[in-house]
């Protein structure tokens, strides 16, 4: 059963005539700040790519400015650059989100 959400959300449908079947369920662990602001150790979601994953992460109220400045990891290999955002998940896959830490 799709949810009201995945239903209306132009990222759960890749092309006319399909449904977001094909969408992988990965897992989103938070760290750091983010954890302790959104309250949130983990969620699972339905995700083709990192930017859909956190997309999805926003929707379940974690910080939009948190996940932006994010360092992210998928299966523990660390993600840099414009391109990290459209890397392809597949079923299973572990994002791990950590604050950036702060100095003085």
């Amino acid at each position: 059963m799709m949810s009201d959400d995945r239903r209306n959300d132009p990222d759960s449908a890749s092309t006319p005539g399909t449904t977001g079947a094909h969408n992988s369920v990965v897992t989103i662990r938070f760290y750091g700040l983010i954890r302790e602001q959104s309250q949130k150790r983990e969620i699972a979601v339905q995700a083709k790519t990192v930017r859909e994953a956190l997309r999805r992460a926003n929707a379940s109220g974690v910080d939009k400015e948190l996940l932006r400045d994010a360092l992210i990891f998928v299966n523990g290999t660390p993600l840099a650059g414009s391109a990290r955002l459209n890397k392809r998940l597949k079923s299973g896959d572990e994002i791990a989100l950590l604050s950036p830490s702060g100095g003085g």
